[in-house]
């Protein structure tokens, strides 16, 4: 067997010290300490029958008294077995049982601190109701004392072991299984509140000590524990006792809500800001810690209603996968090479239509059509790369891969077509010309990057295969055609379309020495 790591050991002590040896040793030393000052806080009478029961050697009592304990840890071991599991055999744990640790692991120090509160309340309860039926002389006031007694010790006991437990708990084990954090959605609304958590801690280290206290002074004047409230009106040293406890516990409480308002508003507030409302202000009247987190707080959901407003920007100027995979890269000069196609389209004539009209006329012709000719795009699972004037210049297999991209971009093209004759029949209705454009579609090889310089790039594509589509929609005017395609497109099609391409012969494009075999398809375009 191999020796186990460092960390793996000591993430092993952990969970001994977490799960057996503090709730152990808590239990041990509150009794023994319990036992040590009896003398000085319980009446001689009852120490007399304390002893007595010893002397009886009463073997219900003494299961009474300790089978909660035993039975708590028989508990605990079965409990701890998920989070073994997955500490030590992770390899042979799947996600229910990786939840189920991560689940009791984050809920630990409140799991094994109320066993062991309920073990200690239990083994009280039963140790004077057995006492009480042994010794049924034994004055009421012993028996209240040592159930009220024992009982603060068991909120001590509760208190030290959900203290130690949790601050072992996030020092040896959470920051192993949750490196990144990420503990919010085990530990809703299933912790203890920080008012709950002061509450508790008041009354291990102050309201205990003070009843200690209390029954101490009980002890040496004498005084009989139901004579409490007698006292607490007479006598000038009880009356400030309960005035102490009383602001004491007001003080701690207001001191938590506190504490615990600001964090609510706070917690509310980014769990909006999650939700993408960035509108979201949280307002913190405190000049301390919580002041400035909740002006951070509100910092950050400006700044990502920013962020949001830019990206949203950013996505209006390129096409919103374009803007995500650039959000998501590191941004540096140069690209890689992959197949793709182009699809260029431009309106045929625009410029004399151009002369007749004004800029806003232009314009609003244009938006338009960018509009009709855009949807067209996406729809197909294509982006624009840009706009030159009249001009559209579409991608499809890049940077988003797609396996049927000459498909896509030939679907296109007809769908482009389609929403130019409904958007000049409109254009009719309202007394403008319509528009006619041509479309040229190559597939091939290119280069997909950002080009540029160091402080100012574009994420482009450039290569052949960009120009040939280009030249090949050049062609358009003159074949009296609207679309046209070269053959490395066309061989890729499904047979079905393949099949009704008619060849337009082959020509020499502009800056090209070998001549290019063009297709149309035989549909009445435009």
């Amino acid at each position: 067997m191999n020796p186990m790591v460092p960390k793996q050991r000591l993430q092993f002590l952990a969970f001994l010290l977490i799960y057996f040896i503090v709730p152990f040793s808590a239990c041990f030393f509150t009794l023994i300490f319990a036992n040590y000052t009896s003398t000085a806080f319980l009446p001689e009478k009852f120490l007399i029958l304390f002893e007595a029961t010893r002397v009886t050697q009463d073997f219900t009592l003494f299961a009474l008294t300790w089978a909660p304990f035993p039975i708590i840890t028989f508990i605990l071991f079965f409990y701890s077995l998920p989070v073994a599991n997955y500490l030590f055999k992770k390899d042979k744990c799947n996600y229910l049982s990786e939840e189920k640790a991560r689940h009791r692991i984050v809920h630990s120090p409140i799991i094994i601190s109320l066993f062991g509160f309920f073990g200690w309340e239990l083994s009280t309860i039963l140790s004077v109701l057995r006492i009480d039926t042994l010794y049924p002389e034994a004055p009421p006031q012993s028996i209240l004392t040592v159930t009220i007694l024992f009982a603060f010790w068991g909120l001590f006991l509760f208190a030290f072991s959900y203290s130690a437990t949790n601050f072992l708990n996030k020092k040896l084990i959470i920051p192993c299984v949750f490196p990144d954090g990420g503990l919010g959605k085990y530990a809703k609304g299933k912790q203890f509140s920080i008012v709950t958590k002061q509450i508790i801690f008041w009354t291990a280290s102050t309201l205990f000590p003070i009843v200690l206290l209390i029954f101490g002074l009980l002890l040496r004047t004498n005084q009989n524990l139901f004579d409490l409230h007698q006292l607490v009106h007479n006598d000038v040293l009880f009356e400030v006792i309960a005035i102490m406890l009383f602001f004491s516990f007001i003080f701690s409480v207001t001191f938590a809500i506190s504490l615990q308002h600001p964090l609510n508003k706070i917690e509310e507030a980014t769990e909006l800001i999650k939700e993408q409302k960035f509108d979201t202000r949280v307002t913190i009247f405190s000049s301390d810690e919580l002041g400035l987190l909740g002006d951070a707080v509100n910092e950050m959901a400006e700044g990502l209603a920013e962020r949001e407003r830019i990206k949203d920007t950013f996505g209006r100027i390129v096409d919103p996968r374009v803007r995500d995979y650039l959000l998501s890269n590191e941004h540096s000069l140069g690209g890689k090479v992959v197949d793709a196609t182009i699809l260029f389209s431009d309106l045929r004539d625009f410029t004399k239509l151009s002369e007749k009209r004004t800029p806003e006329e232009v314009l609003y012709i244009l938006n338009r059509y960018f509009q009709e000719m855009s949807n067209a795009i996406e729809i197909h699972g294509g982006f624009i790369n840009k706009f030159i004037g009249d001009a559209i210049l579409a991608v499809f297999g890049t940077p988003m891969p797609m396996t049927d991209h000459v498909d896509r971009a030939f679907q296109t093209a007809l769908q482009m077509q389609k929403n130019l004759d409904l958007l000049n029949k409109q254009f009719l209705g309202e007394g403008l010309t319509e528009l006619k454009m041509g479309i040229g579609i190559h597939t091939g090889s290119l280069l997909v990057g950002n080009i540029g310089s160091a402080n100012r790039m574009e994420f482009t594509v450039i290569g052949d295969t960009v120009n040939t589509a280009s030249r090949v929609e050049g062609l358009c005017k003159g074949l009296q055609k609207n679309l046209l395609i070269t053959e490395n497109t066309a061989n890729l099609l499904p047979d079905v379309i393949r099949s009704r391409l008619q060849s337009e012969g082959e020509f020499e494009l502009k800056g090209r020495e070998s001549k290019e075999k063009i297709y149309s398809y035989p549909v009445a375009l435009g």
